[in-house]
C-alpha cells in the first residue's frame, strides 16, 4: 500500500472518530446558545389588530430574552423612633427605578429572571438661619474672595455666599424619613398552559437580597450673635473670637436581608392591552449594623464678641467623634404585590403603568442604636411600607 493511500485512510479514520466523539458530546453536553430563539431583533416591526386577534394566548406570550424598565414613585412609611412623633403614620414621597431581565425557553416553557428595585425617600425638617456676616461683598461685585488658579475658584471654602444666592446661611436639619431601598432577586420561572379565558400563570421561586440603609440626623446651629451666647459668651471664650458652630448628630443603619422567595405572575391579553399582576412573599434573616457619631464644624471670625457685617472668616475647624458600632440579627418577612396595564406599540415593545406595594412586615432596623439626648434611635424590629405608582416599557414580554 502506498504512503499516500495509507495517509488518506488514517485521515479519514480520524475525521470519523472526531465526528462520533462530537455527536456523543453534544448528546450528553448540549451546547447552550442564548440566541437560538428569535434572534432577529425586529423590535420596532409594526403589529396590527388583526395579527393580535389571530394569535392564541400561548402563541402571543413571547419566548426568548426579555427586559423591562419602570420608573417608580413609591411613598415610604416613617421610622418608629423613641422620641414621640405626631407624623409616624405619614407616608413620604420617594422616587426610584425597577429593572428586569430574563429569558423563557420556547420548547420547555421555563426560564430565569433577574430583578432590581431601587427607591429612595428623603424627608427633612429644615430651618434656615442666616450667618452673622450675612453676605460676601466681593462676590456681590462679581469677583471671588481669595481666588485660586487657574479659573478664579474660591481658594478657601466656606466663606462665600451660598451657591445660587446673594447671602450666606445654613440649613439646620432634622431627618424625618430618610431611607435608601434596594432589592435584588433571582427567580426560576415556569409558564403554565393558558386557562379557558386566556389567562396564563407563571409560578416562580428563588432568592432575594435586600439592602436597606436608614439615616437619622439631627443638627444644631449656634452663633455668637444668639442672645444666649451674648449673655454667656461660650464660643468667644473657647475660640478667642466670635464664632458659629454647627453640630451634627448622625446615625447610619444598614440592613442586609437574605431571603427565600416564592410567588407567581398572572397575565392576560385583550386586543392590544395586557393585564398583569405579580405576587411575591419572602422571608429570611436580616443582618443589621449601625454606627453613630458627632460632627462639629466651627467658623471663627475676626470679631471679638459678636459677628458684624464685613467681618472675615479667620479659620474653620472640623472635629468628629469616634464611631460607635453595634450589630444585630432579626427574622425578616414581607410581601411584594404589583398590578399593571400594558399597551402593545410594536411587535416587541409595549408601554405600561400600574402600582406596586412592598411591605416589610417585620425585622427592619431604623434610627440606629443611639444613647444621645438629642438624637433618639429606634428598635431593631420595625416594619416598612412602600406603595405608589410605576410607569415604564417592556421589550419582548
Amino acid at each position: 500500500m502506498s504512503v499516500r493511500k495509507l495517509t488518506a485512510r488514517i485521515f479519514g479514520s480520524l475525521v470519523m472518530l472526531c465526528g462520533l466523539a462530537s455527536a456523543q458530546a453534544q448528546e450528553h453536553f448540549p451546547v447552550a446558545d442564548p440566541f437560538q430563539f428569535d434572534p432577529d431583533f425586529r423590535w420596532f416591526e409594526p403589529i396590527y389588530d388583526m395579527d393580535l386577534a389571530d394569535m392564541k394566548p400561548k402563541k402571543r406570550a413571547n419566548t426568548g430574552w426579555f427586559a423591562t424598565y419602570d420608573r417608580t414613585h413609591l411613598y415610604g412609611s416613617r421610622p418608629e423612633l423613641e422620641r414621640p412623633q405626631d407624623g409616624d403614620t405619614r407616608l413620604d414621597s420617594g422616587w426610584g427605578h425597577r429593572y428586569e431581565v430574563g429569558f423563557m425557553l420556547p420548547d420547555e416553557d421555563k426560564g430565569w429572571m433577574f430583578s432590581w428595585v431601587q427607591n429612595n425617600v428623603g424627608e427633612f425638617f429644615s430651618v434656615r438661619k442666616e450667618r452673622g456676616n450675612r453676605f460676601n461683598d466681593d462676590e456681590l461685585g462679581g469677583t471671588a474672595t481669595n481666588p485660586g488658579p487657574p479659573f478664579g475658584f474660591e481658594a478657601i471654602p466656606g466663606i462665600s455666599n451660598n451657591r445660587g444666592f446673594n447671602y450666606r446661611f445654613v440649613d439646620e436639619k432634622q431627618s424625618e424619613n430618610v431611607i435608601d431601598f434596594d432589592s435584588y432577586e433571582l427567580s426560576k420561572t415556569w409558564r403554565m398552559e393558558p386557562y379557558h379565558y386566556g389567562g396564563i400563570l407563571e409560578p416562580m421561586i428563588g432568592f432575594r437580597w435586600f439592602r436597606i440603609q436608614d439615616t437619622n440626623v439631627s443638627q444644631s446651629f449656634i452663633s455668637s450673635n444668639d442672645p444666649l451666647e451674648i449673655a454667656v459668651p461660650t464660643l468667644s471664650v473657647l475660640f478667642g473670637a466670635a464664632a458659629e458652630q454647627m453640630t451634627t448628630d448622625q446615625a447610619f443603619t444598614q440592613n442586609d436581608a437574605i431571603t427565600g422567595q416564592i410567588g407567581f405572575r398572572y397575565f392576560k391579553f385583550v386586543d392590544r392591552f395586557t393585564f398583569s399582576s405579580d405576587f411575591r412573599v419572602f422571608s429570611g434573616g436580616n443582618f443589621q449594623s449601625s454606627f453613630s457619631n458627632r460632627h462639629v464644624e466651627t467658623t471663627v471670625y475676626n470679631g471679638n464678641a459678636t459677628i458684624a457685617e464685613g467681618d472675615t472668616v479667620s479659620r474653620i475647624l472640623y472635629t468628629e467623634t469616634d464611631r460607635v458600632y453595634s450589630r444585630n440579627e432579626e427574622f425578616f418577612l414581607g410581601f411584594d404585590v404589583r398590578g399593571e396595564l400594558g399597551y402593545q406599540l410594536t411587535r416587541s415593545i409595549a408601554v405600561r403603568g400600574g402600582f406596586q406595594v412592598i411591605d416589610v412586615a417585620r425585622g427592619l432596623w431604623r434610627g440606629g442604636d443611639i444613647n444621645n439626648a438629642v438624637l433618639q434611635g429606634g428598635s431593631n424590629d420595625q416594619d416598612f411600607l412602600l406603595v405608589g405608582a410605576t410607569f415604564g416599557l417592556t421589550l419582548n414580554r
